[in-house]
């Protein structure tokens, strides 16, 4: 840092103060102030040099100030904490259409609606770099359109390149600069060109001009109106709706010109990308201020947006706070929680852990990305143990099936889940190897166990799993069953992986619903930079773990038999007073040992049906000892003589 201090306005010593506390800098560390600033000077010209320039110097000033610009030349304030500009302008009619008239009680309160001092530190600020964290209705588009326009008319030959996600979003940043301009006639006459297509452009006299584009986020053009286009001033709006390869893009354009400036402004939507990053970049100054810095704010726009927001959308719209991505499907704190201290490098085969492989399969353009997942039994935690990425080019499927069968020999897992969408045909290609495997090697050889371990899962197709309680079979969408496994794992913190994994960091947390269907199902969206194809191997592989080891895919069915007395008996099945007799018999006999079916018994033998109803019986069904024992049943005495009664008697002829 090379700025004095002594001769900087307040505002830069609680820059600085805030820079040191946000970055953490310590005494004796080896980090500085690294924003490229000149600081805000208590005054841009000594009052000896005023002196003697004589008469009306404001002209001069407002050169040099961008607030002293704006109040002379566009009647535009941000100062006003007696609230006598708000007096001046309802006597004049000249207050904006969405503006109150002035209110003395509120003036007094130093609430003045044009009385916005951040906005003035905003535009004062030398920084270089510059970044608008801002909530709704704070007035950050007004201060990117004010900056814009002082560029252009203090500067010659100075070009602004505008980048926004919507074309709305251009076509009112465009509107509000020309109401600006056809509002001062000296301004108006400046205008060299004005047209709108096939871009938005504003081009003045003195060689000046601002072109605005949008950025085509959705289509996946990565700004590409922008390239090509070198620039002194880059200003990005609602920077945070902004792919990283959009604002990447931009920012190349600036490479050759040392001296441009750099301004990002948005409302956070909670995603961890470039916006997010930007933020917490000590090459840039951050601007951070809610929607209650608004003057225009009361305890009625509170209420209403606290009760109109969800909580987190009010965390990012009002508070302008990063918070939960609303559409993330993983959240942060569940992301992070699963974060270990480990490397791939360092994990080898446990005898006693369990083992499944994912395989997304994509074409050679993007390649195939293999994830291998472990399950320790001792702690029921689910670690990532490896990753594999077969790169793009020549042989790129036939490599990746080599490789299958090295993590098959390596790892021993008990299954290998592929994405059917492009493995369908490399399925069979590790079915066929594994059955040479059989005649060359044995059956019991590793590479044998190809052709019955390698399952194809199609991510459009609906799965069957069996409900727990019915035991019915039901069916799921595959894609979101798929998801949602994954997600409750990292819910209920079962999953690791390494913490030096950035890259599944960034496609975690860039994974989104980016809409519903009309039959309910969400329909993701991955990263614009990271993509999703190790997410979906590692996916892949816990989806296995469900299908083939829980009694969702592999529901388990009692052999036991129990015989059930009358209904409403009291003592239950007599099997209950049979192993009774025999337990106090054992006692007696000093055994203390059970067979497991006598102990099943016991525990539940309290539990059986009607065991707890108030009629009595005086021999419960199946009563008699050494039932247990496949001993023939006694037979009563009115047993003995219904049957001889009916017994068919013989006829001597």
């Amino acid at each position: 840092m090379s700025i004095n201090l002594n001769q900087c306005s307040g505002i830069c010593h609680n820059c600085i103060k805030g820079y040191i506390g946000k970055h953490r800098i310590q005494r004796g560390q080896n980090k500085t102030f690294e924003v490229e600033c000149d600081g805000i000077p208590l005054k841009y010209i000594p009052d000896s040099i005023l002196a003697s320039l004589g008469g009306d110097t404001s002209s001069i000033t407002a050169m040099l100030n961008p607030v002293t610009w704006a109040n002379k030349y566009l009647d535009w304030h941000c100062i006003d904490p007696d609230g006598e500009i708000w007096k001046r302008k309802t006597a004049e009619g000249t207050l904006p259409s969405e503006s109150r008239p002035y209110d003395p009680v509120l003036a007094k309160q130093g609430k003045s609606i044009f009385h916005r001092p951040y906005q003035a530190e905003m535009l004062t600020c030398s920084s270089r770099r510059k970044i608008f964290r801002i909530g709704r209705q704070a007035g950050k588009t007004e201060v990117l359109c004010i900056a814009i326009l002082y560029a252009l008319w203090t500067k010659e030959k100075f070009k602004i390149v505008l980048i926004a996600p919507y074309q709305s979003q251009i076509e009112m940043i465009f509107k509000r600069l020309s109401d600006s301009i056809q509002g001062n006639p000296m301004l108006n006459n400046s205008i060299a060109h004005s047209v709108k297509a096939p871009s938005y452009r504003i081009e003045l006299n003195n060689g000046s001009q601002i072109v605005g584009f949008t950025a085509g986020t959705r289509s996946g053009q990565d700004a590409g109106a922008a390239r090509g286009q070198p620039a002194n001033m880059l200003v990005f709006d609602e920077a945070d709706y902004l792919s990283p390869n959009d604002i990447g893009a931009t920012l190349a354009t600036i490479v050759n010109s040392p001296t441009a400036t750099v301004w990002m402004s948005s409302t956070p939507t909670g995603r961890r990308e470039k916006f997010y990053e930007t933020c917490h970049n000590p090459l840039y100054k951050e601007f951070y201020f809610p929607s209650q810095v608004n003057p225009n704010w009361g305890e009625s726009e509170e209420k209403y947006y606290r009760s109109e927001y969800t909580e987190e959308q009010y965390r990012h719209e009002i508070l302008a706070e990063f918070g939960e991505q609303e559409e993330g499907v993983y959240q942060v704190k569940y992301v992070e929680a699963a974060q270990a201290n480990y490397t791939y490098e360092q994990m080898k085969p446990i005898r006693s852990w369990t083992y499944m492989v994912g395989v997304d399969w994509n074409d050679v353009k993007i390649g195939t990305t293999i994830a291998v997942v472990g399950y320790n039994p001792q702690d029921s935690k689910f670690r990532i143990v490896d990753k594999y990425t077969i790169s793009k080019g020549e042989r790129t499927q036939l490599s990746a099936c080599n490789k299958i069968a090295e993590i098959n020999r390596l790892w021993f897992p008990e299954y290998i889940y592929v994405d059917e969408g492009f493995g369908a045909t490399q399925v069979e290609v590790l079915h066929e190897f594994g059955a040479r495997a059989v005649q060359s090697q044995g059956a019991n050889s590793p590479d044998a166990r190809l052709r019955q371990i390698v399952k194809a899962y199609g991510f459009g197709r609906s799965i069957e799993i069996h409900d727990l309680f019915t035991k019915q079979i039901i069916k799921k969408p595959a894609k979101p069953f798929l998801v949602e496994n994954s997600v409750r794992r990292f819910e209920s913190l079962q999953i690791q992986y390494p913490k030096s994994d950035k890259h599944y960091t960034e496609q975690l947390l860039g994974y989104t619903i980016q809409r519903v269907s009309m039959t309910g199902a969400p329909v993701y969206q991955a990263s614009e930079r990271a993509g999703d194809h190790f997410l979906d191997a590692v996916n892949l592989a816990l989806v296995a773990f469900i299908l083939e080891k829980t009694a969702y895919g592999k529901p388990t069915y009692s052999c036991e038999i129990a015989i059930a007395g009358k209904f409403g008996d009291p003592e239950g099945p007599s099997l209950k007073n049979d192993v009774a007799e025999r337990v106090s018999k054992n006692h007696s006999l000093n055994r203390t040992s059970f067979t497991r079916g006598e102990e099943n018994i016991i525990s539940s033998a309290s539990q059986l049906p009607a065991n707890n109803t108030n009629k009595t019986q005086v021999l419960p069904l199946w009563s008699w000892p050494g039932w247990s024992r496949d001993l023939p049943a006694p037979q009563s005495k009115s047993h003995n003589n219904r049957t001889r009664q009916f017994r068919p008697r013989r006829v001597k002829f």
